[in-house]
């Protein structure tokens, strides 16, 4: 979570910006939206160009200069060309023949931005910012739904922490009662899973708190008494013979016989997958999760929410698939229309209440029929077939997103428009509006997203970086590891060319981020022969290292021994496989650390289709 001095510090410097010129109209004072039409920005009679104009996910920047070359009025886009959090913004803009003050308006309504005129008198320059007031408010809204978040998530995994804590204990009566009750409890009680989880968290130090506080936790196999150390090795046994069932049958993982023989070797982690499933519809079904690392591989045992409809679905057709002999995946076709409910409901959970939901007064336009064409689960798909069906405009913001949505569920038979705007509205948690022939969409937690978002500049170096040189190295991926999940959930995740950099960014994050804080000297004595002496590094490096080293060594590092870290480089076909290791009194120590750099995987082509750019017409609105 940013820092509310990093807030200050934003709007101190974007506050003298702000202060230039005069903002003489606003087109989101709250008026009719007969009053909005008719009002035209700042009077100018070229603003009642009819438009045509057909793009989506887009940046705010690139639109405008559209429509400036399209119509000759100069609209730019934020207070000056470094303003990357109004410039970057994306949206999608379907219209024919509208007038350009009426694209103008719903632009800044749907983005909750304002216009400025400046310049010449006659032929003036229009400019599009936020306003101190609105940025000071996102931030606002964007604290309150994390505080609330924050707080049900805690809740949420204190209850199903209680319910896996009661499974050590219970009778045949009380297993069989909870085959009806939640069969994915009593699989886990069947199978052992909730007594081995109470041994472990029962004999490894601190693992309660980190799951009831949700915070990533790193521990060596040394540290776990000898009872949680056999229940996590049957913990991962058990799960294992779950996953079997998943897989026909049939498991490929090769388990540790026994953690006691040198446990310094062995390094659990705890909240691994819940700290890289967070912004996802996955992490609003896990409590937390213990992750084991040991010689010849890792396996992660999940801690479900065993009140969640997903984990209840899961023990469902377990039992069934026992019950009947059938197999898991012939059940797991039967469930499929509720395994999408259920992912449909999750993803709405995991975005949050976010704004209000506009009111829609009864509107008899709004009442009319309409077939939808042909359209993808992407919501400027959708919303393009609306435009064309409908004869109304649309105007909305946009935000990548890698999880599909089931927008197959919007309509395609004849349904009222209202129908149509609402369920778009409910699956991709939107609001929408009708501004007199334009329909306006804007995404509830668009205040959350919008403070996720990167400068388009920085993706577009890591972009040409890994197409150029057909790899990202140790520093670019340095930097991307400084990124926290919702930055990557928004930014690297749904790029097609960025997202391949992901298996190295989750491999080695953690040392990459101690990399990204070294100075070039420091660096410089990384890959040399010595190595690093860890006497160099700053308070706060060290802590990073000894966090680091602490799992594999099980004690903390003593600041005084000569520990120095080495890397080591090796070219491959156009990657890189560095290897981090730490020499102790001259030997190696035990703890390492090795990644490969991604490599360059071209996007799969899209069809050819002619992109059609804005065009503005001789005629004015009526």
């Amino acid at each position: 979570m940013r820092t509310a001095l990093l807030t200050v510090l934003l709007l101190s410097l974007l506050a003298p910006a702000f202060a230039v010129g005069k903002v003489t109209t606003d087109p989101n004072t709250a008026q009719s939206a007969a009053e909005r039409e008719t009002d035209e920005p700042l009077a100018d009679i070229r603003l009642t160009q009819l438009v045509t104009y057909n793009e989506s996910k887009k940046a705010v920047s690139a639109i405008l200069d559209d429509l400036t070359k399209a119509t000759g009025v100069t609209l730019k886009a934020g207070v000056n060309s470094k303003d990357w959090q109004v410039r970057d913004r994306k949206m999608s803009i379907f219209a024919k023949d509208v007038p350009l003050s009426h694209i103008m308006n719903s632009v800044a309504r749907v983005m909750k931005f304002k216009w400025e005129k400046s310049g010449d008198e006659v032929l003036p320059t229009y400019r599009l910012y936020m306003d101190r007031r609105t940025l000071l408010d996102a931030e606002a809204q964007r604290v309150r739904q994390e505080q609330q978040q924050e707080a049900e998530q805690a809740k949420r995994r204190q209850e199903g922490f209680e319910e896996y804590a009661k499974l050590a204990d219970l009778s045949e009566a009380d297993k069989e009662k909870l085959k009806t009750e939640n069969p994915f409890m009593y699989i886990a009680a069947q199978s052992g899973l909730g007594s081995s989880l109470a041994a472990f968290f029962m004999g490894a130090p601190g693992a309660i708190d980190a799951i009831a506080s949700g915070q990533r936790l790193d521990i060596s196999g040394s540290a776990l008494s000898p009872q949680a150390q056999y229940g996590i090795l049957q913990a991962m046994r058990q799960m294992t013979d779950v996953e079997a069932k998943f897989n026909g049958g049939r498991s490929t993982r090769s388990l540790p016989d026994n953690l006691g023989d040198d446990p310094s070797k062995i390094s659990i982690s705890i909240n691994q997958a819940l700290e890289q499933t967070k912004g996802t519809p996955m992490g609003g079904l896990l409590l937390g999760d213990v992750t084991v690392k040991y010689d010849g591989g890792s396996m992660t045992v999940p801690l479900f929410d065993p009140n969640s409809e997903a984990a209840k679905l899961i023990g469902k057709a377990l039992v069934e698939s026992e019950d009947t002999g059938r197999t898991l995946d012939d059940v797991m076709k039967e469930h499929a229309t509720e395994f999408m409910n259920i992912v449909t409901n999750a993803i709405k959970a995991e975005a949050g209440g976010g704004e209000p939901l506009i009111e829609h007064p009864e509107d008899p336009a709004l009442d009319a029929k309409i077939t939808l064409g042909p359209h993808t689960e992407d919501l400027p798909d959708i919303q393009k077939a609306l435009a064309e069906a409908s004869k109304y405009a649309v105007v909305s913001d946009y935000f990548p997103s890698l999880i599909p949505r089931p927008g197959t569920s919007i309509p395609t038979i004849e349904t009222p428009l209202r129908e149509i705007l609402d369920k778009i509205a409910d699956v991709f948690t939107y609001n929408w509006d009708r501004h007199g022939s334009v329909i306006e969409f804007r995404d509830r937690n668009w205040f959350k997203k919008r403070a996720a978002q990167l400068p388009e500049e920085r993706l577009e170096a890591w972009r040409q970086e890994l197409i150029k040189t057909g790899t990202l190295d140790i520093d670019s991926l340095a930097q991307i590891a400084q990124l926290d999940q919702e930055q990557i959930a928004a930014n690297i995740l749904p790029d097609e060319i960025l997202r391949n950099c992901m298996s190295s960014y989750y491999s080695a994050r953690d040392v990459l981020r101690l990399y990204a804080t070294l100075n070039s000297g420091q660096r410089a004595a990384l890959f040399s022969e010595a190595g690093l002496d860890i006497a160099a590094l700053s308070p706060e490096q060290m802590a990073m290292v000894d966090k680091l080293i602490r799992p594999k060594h099980g004690t903390e590092l003593d600041a005084g021994a000569p520990v120095f870290i080495v890397c080591e480089r090796k070219a491959s076909d156009k990657t890189f496989r560095y290897t981090i290791s730490v020499i102790v009194d001259g030997q190696k120590g035990g703890a390492e650390w090795t990644f490969t750099t991604p490599r360059y995987v071209p996007p799969p082509p899209e069809e050819d289709t002619p992109t059609k750019p804005a065009q503005a017409g001789a005629k004015t609105a009526k």
